[in-house]
């Protein structure tokens, strides 16, 4: 299901990205060419572009730009830094262990505005209320920005972001201090994830998946900004020098609304009901039989083991919020060496080590928010362990009474 849900996501990525770079090769022309300088202020507007969720997974959480508008030269560009290439080696891989490098892209608001009409995505303006000196400054980071040293940055979904570089380009750049309203006291990155995928059932459960203990910490009011409408709001209710820093806002593009259509016709809770109903008939025929099923035993620990690489893997990852995750303990490599033993041996010794490490892993849902389906699922694979250790004992019991 992890593939599955990073291919889709690298296929539907694709979709516009050619267009994209494209223009913005032809707009970063234009903004480089005002680098002598960006004439009157007066005629300036800087504002903050917010783009409602997509359809897609990557884009169920929107975006955020930078909008540059010089009434009196004409120019009207869309700055954002969320262009990426899917040519990179290894994008997948890469993406999952956090080294994606993303780029800051540029393109006129016409053809910005044109691939989000497309897409059927609202955009909302909010127009900052700056003085001619913020600007200027503004303006000479983003011609900063765009040098080919500095075009680059390594992407980090929840503390270096398209929606965290937009708000910090503007806000390092203020000669003042922006207050925000105070923060949510109860917000986790998980929480607030949740607030948006609450519809997509399985993109919520692969996330939940891979996210781990520091996903469940509360946040700061910067580290929560690190979602589009998160910043939207908190720019909404902010004051600047004692002002409103936002001006004016406008609705550019409306959202078309579509209803969601699940993915897979089961939700994660309805399988792993159906995993607990099919081990409850397995144990009961174990138990009354006092023997164990090596084909069922064969697909539990190939299944885990494979789920476990996973996991393992991701604790080299660069993203902060997975590298301890206690899901590991459930799912874990270690029945890949243990198969051969375990199932054509008949040793115990594996069912007691797993259920050891089920039991640290169910500890550790104190402090880690583990998905339903999942507890209920190592649930069952906890009874597994405990019923192969009492057959075991009641065999060995049984051969030791006939002697």
């Amino acid at each position: 299901m992890l593939s599955c849900f990073f291919t889709t996501f690298a296929h539907k990525m694709k979709k516009g990205l050619l267009y994209i770079v494209l223009t913005c090769l032809l707009s970063v022309v234009q903004l480089t060419a005002g680098a002598q300088g960006m004439g009157n202020a007066d005629s300036i507007q800087i504002s903050l572009l917010t783009c409602s969720p997509g359809k897609e997974v990557w884009a169920q959480y929107g975006h955020t730009a930078i909008r540059y508008y010089n009434k009196e030269s004409g120019e009207d560009l869309a700055i954002n830094y969320g262009i990426f290439s899917l040519d990179q080696s290894y994008f997948i891989p890469r993406f999952v262990l956090g080294m994606t490098d993303y780029r800051m892209g540029v393109q006129s608001m016409e053809q910005f505005l044109a691939q989000y009409e497309y897409e059927g995505r609202g955009v909302t303006e909010q127009v900052l209320n700056l003085s001619a000196k913020d600007k200027e400054a503004i303006y000479k980071a983003l011609q900063e920005n765009l040098k080919p040293e500095n075009v680059v940055y390594r992407y980090n979904y929840f503390f270096d972001n398209c929606t965290t570089r937009a708000r910090d380009i503007i806000v390092n750049h203020l000669h003042g201090k922006v207050v925000y309203p105070p923060a949510d006291s109860d917000a986790t990155f998980r929480s607030m994830l949740h607030k948006w995928n609450n519809e997509y059932k399985w993109t919520q459960f692969g996330e939940d998946l891979l996210l781990g203990v520091n996903a469940d910490r509360k946040t700061t009011k910067s580290e929560q900004q690190f979602l589009p409408e998160n910043l939207k709001n908190d720019f909404d209710k902010a004051t600047y020098n004692g002002k409103p820093l936002v001006n004016e806002t406008r609705e550019l593009l409306s959202a078309k609304t579509d209803t969601v259509e699940p993915s897979f016709p089961l939700s994660p809770l309805a399988v792993a009901i159906l995993f607990a109903v099919v081990s409850l008939v397995m144990m009961s025929f174990s138990y009354r039989r006092k023997q164990v099923y090596w084909v069922w035993d064969a697909a539990l620990m190939i299944t885990s083991g494979l789920l476990g690489i996973v996991f393992f893997i991701m604790i080299f990852s660069q993203h902060p919020c997975v590298s301890l995750n206690f899901i590991l303990l459930f799912f874990n490599p270690l029945p890949l060496f243990f198969l051969y033993s375990t199932i054509r041996k008949k040793k115990v010794m594996w069912w007691k080590i797993w259920g050891i490490l089920i039991i640290l892993g169910l500890f550790g849902s104190l402090f880690q928010d583990i998905p339903q389906p999942i507890l209920i699922v190592a649930s069952f694979l906890l009874l597994h362990c405990i019923l192969h250790i009492r057959i075991h004992k009641s065999v060995a019991t049984a051969s030791d009474s006939k002697r």
